[in-house]
C-alpha cells in the first residue's frame, strides 16, 4: 500500500480522507479476508511453471522427431509457457488457479499430441495429481494440480516451426495468422489481459481496485462466468473502463464510481475499452451485433479488446443480469455514504447467504462410482448448470424468482461413491395477482426440469452404470448438512408463501423423457 501512495498521490491528488479510506480497504483484505501479496507464494509458482515448461519443450522435441523432422530443427523448436488471468494481472491469489498457455510450432497437433502424448506424459508424473483433459470445451484445456497448484493449461499452435519467445509482440495481429479458431481464443487470454494493462491510465490503481471489486463479487457469489455470471475477464474489463472514465480517482472512489456506472448503464451498448477493429489481412468472425444474430441476443455484452473481440458475458442469460444489476444497486446506496458518520465497508462486503435469502432448493447432484470418473462428470454438470437457469427463465420467470449458487458441495450418496452438489435458491412471486383469495395455486415445474435432461442426455458421453445426475426439490430443512458452513444448519421461520405439498421427481438422466413419470408440481398457498 505504502508503494502504491508513493507512486501515485501526487498525480491523483489523494485526500487525506482518500489515503484513510484506501487503508481501510487494504486492511480488510489482508485481515478479514486473507489477500495479500506473498513473494515466496510468488516464487513457488515460478518454480513449478518451470518445470512444466521444462515438461513442454522435451515433449515438443519427441513430437518433432515422431513427425521425421531433423535433429537441428526438433532441437531448436522449442515450445513456450505463458501466464494470463490474475498472476499475469499481477492480484494472483494464493488459493487461485493458474491460468496457463502453451505455445507450440505448427507440427503439433492438438488431439493427437496435446491431448495424446503429453496427457500422457503429465499422467506418469508422480507430482501431478486431478489430472484431465476437456477436448469438448469452448477452449479445450487440461486441468491439473502439479505440486499442489491448481493449472488450467491452454493450447495454441502457430504457424512457425520454431517457438522461442513467440509472442514478444503480442499486440500484434498477425500472430493470429495460420491459427485455427481454438488457438486464437487461447492466445487471446493472454493478450487481452497485456492489452487491458496497456489501456488503463494508471496500472497501481487499476489492479488495487480490480482487487477489491473481484473480492466483492465473490462475496456476493457473482464470480463465475460458467454458472452464468461474470469471470476473472469481465470483472478486469469493468474496472478497467471505470479507471478510463475516472483517471485521476483512487481506488475507493473508483470502486463507489464502479458500482454506480454499472447499476445504470444502458446495456443495448457495450461496454467496450477500445474501438472494435478489422485488421485488413484477416477475415476472422468476431462480435458484431449488426451482422451475428446470436450476438445480438446477448444480455450484457463486455468486449475483449483484444481481435477478434469477444463478449466476455456470453453466459449470462436475463435472470443472472437482473441478480448482478440489484448487487451494484445495493452496493452503490451502501457507497454513497462512502464519507458520512458510522460508514462500514464490511456492510458492502458482506458475504451473500443463499440460506438466508431462499428457503427453496433445486438441487442438482452430479454422481459417479470412482473419483476419476467423477472429475470429468462433475466438471461436465457443473459446465451445463446454467442451462437449467436458462428454462426456468423461459418455463417460470413470471412465477418464481430463482438465484443460482456459484459454489459446488461435496455431497455424500448412499448409491454412488462420489457426490458433488450444485443449488439454485428459489422463491414464490405474488401469487395473490394469479389466484382467487385463499386458493391454491399449482406452480408446475416440469417443463423447464426436462428440457434441461433432455439437453444434458443430448450433450453428455458417459458411462450409464458409473455415472448419473439427479435433480431435486429441497428445502432448507432437507438440504445435506455438507452445504452449510461450518456443518452448521441455519434456523428460520418458513415464509407467508410456502410449498404445503408437492409431488416431485427424483430426475434421472438415465431415465428417457419420453416414458410417463410423476408430475413435477408444487402448490403455493
Amino acid at each position: 500500500m505504502e508503494e502504491l501512495k508513493s507512486t501515485t498521490t501526487s498525480c491523483l491528488q489523494w485526500t487525506l480522507e482518500d489515503e484513510r479510506e484506501v487503508s481501510k480497504l487494504q486492511i480488510i483484505l489482508r485481515d478479514e479476508f486473507r489477500i495479500k501479496g506473498n513473494e515466496k507464494q510468488a516464487q513457488i509458482v515460478k518454480d513449478v511453471l518451470g518445470c512444466l515448461l521444462k515438461l513442454i519443450k522435451e515433449w515438443v522435441y519427441k513430437t518433432a522427431l515422431k513427425r521425421k523432422l531433423s535433429l537441428d530443427i526438433a532441437s531448436k523448436a522449442g515450445g513456450d509457457l505463458y501466464i494470463s488471468g490474475s498472476f499475469r494481472l499481477g492480484i494472483h491469489e494464493s488459493t487461485g488457479d493458474i491460468d496457463a498457455l502453451c505455445v507450440v510450432p505448427t507440427f503439433v497437433d492438438r488431439d493427437e499430441d496435446f491431448f495424446g502424448d503429453f496427457l500422457n506424459t503429465l499422467e506418469a508424473h508422480p507430482d501431478i495429481k486431478e489430472l484431465r483433459g476437456i477436448k469438448d470445451a469452448y477452449v479445450p484445456l487440461i486441468k491439473m494440480k502439479f505440486f499442489g497448484l491448481e493449472i488450467d493449461l491452454l493450447f495454441a499452435r502457430l504457424r512457425f516451426e520454431v517457438v522461442n519467445n513467440s509472442l514478444r509482440d503480442i499486440k500484434d495481429d498477425s500472430i493470429l495468422i495460420g491459427c485455427d479458431d481454438q488457438s486464437i481464443s487461447s492466445l487471446n487470454a493472454y493478450r487481452n489481459n497485456d492489452i487491458i494493462l496497456s489501456l488503463v491510465p494508471n496500472q497501481e490503481v487499476f489492479k488495487t481496485t480490480l482487487q477489491l471489486v473481484k473480492v466483492w463479487a465473490k462475496r456476493r457469489n457473482l464470480y463465475s462466468n460458467k454458472i452464468g455470471y461474470l469471470g476473472g475477464i469481465s470483472w478486469a474489463i469493468l474496472t478497467a473502463k471505470v479507471c478510463q472514465l475516472f483517471p485521476s480517482l483512487p481506488p475507493n472512489r473508483l470502486l463507489q464510481r464502479f458500482f454506480t456506472v454499472f447499476y445504470k448503464w444502458n446495456w443495448h451498448i457495450p461496454v467496450l475499452l477500445c474501438n472494435i477493429k478489422e485488421p485488413m489481412n484477416l477475415t476472422i468472425k468476431q462480435w458484431n451485433p449488426k451482422f451475428n444474430e446470436g450476438d445480438q441476443q446477448q444480455v450484457m455484452p463486455i468486449i475483449t479488446p483484444a481481435f477478434p473481440c469477444v463478449n466476455s458475458a456470453f453466459n449470462v442469460c436475463k435472470i443472472t443480469k437482473k441478480i448482478i444489476i440489484e448487487e451494484f444497486h445495493r452496493a452503490a446506496k451502501l457507497t454513497k455514504k462512502m464519507n458520512t458518520l458510522g460508514f462500514n465497508w464490511m456492510q458492502v462486503y458482506k458475504k451473500h447467504d443463499p440460506f438466508k435469502s431462499y428457503t427453496h432448493f433445486f438441487r442438482v447432484d452430479a454422481l459417479s462410482s470412482s473419483p476419476e470418473e467423477h472429475l470429468k462428470w462433475s466438471g461436465f454438470i457443473e459446465s451445463k448448470f446454467r442451462l437449467l437457469i436458462q428454462e426456468l427463465e423461459v418455463h417460470s420467470q413470471d412465477i418464481i424468482d430463482v438465484r443460482p449458487h456459484p459454489k459446488a458441495f461435496h455431497t455424500t450418496n448412499t448409491e454412488y461413491k462420489c457426490c458433488t452438489t450444485f443449488l439454485c435458491g428459489f422463491r414464490f412471486r405474488d401469487l395473490h395477482k394469479l389466484q382467487s383469495y385463499k386458493q391454491e395455486y399449482l406452480v408446475d415445474l416440469r417443463a423447464p426440469i426436462l428440457k434441461f435432461c433432455e439437453k444434458i442426455m443430448g450433450l453428455c458421453h458417459r458411462e450409464e452404470k458409473s455415472t448419473n445426475m439427479r435433480i431435486t426439490h429441497a428445502t432448507l430443512g432437507k438440504l445435506p448438512i455438507e452445504v452449510f458452513e461450518g456443518g452448521l444448519r441455519p434456523l428460520y421461520q418458513s415464509s407467508r408463501r410456502y410449498i404445503k405439498s408437492h409431488k416431485w421427481i427424483d430426475q434421472e438422466i438415465e431415465r428417457g423423457v419420453d416414458e410417463v413419470i410423476e408430475d413435477i408440481e408444487v402448490v403455493a398457498k
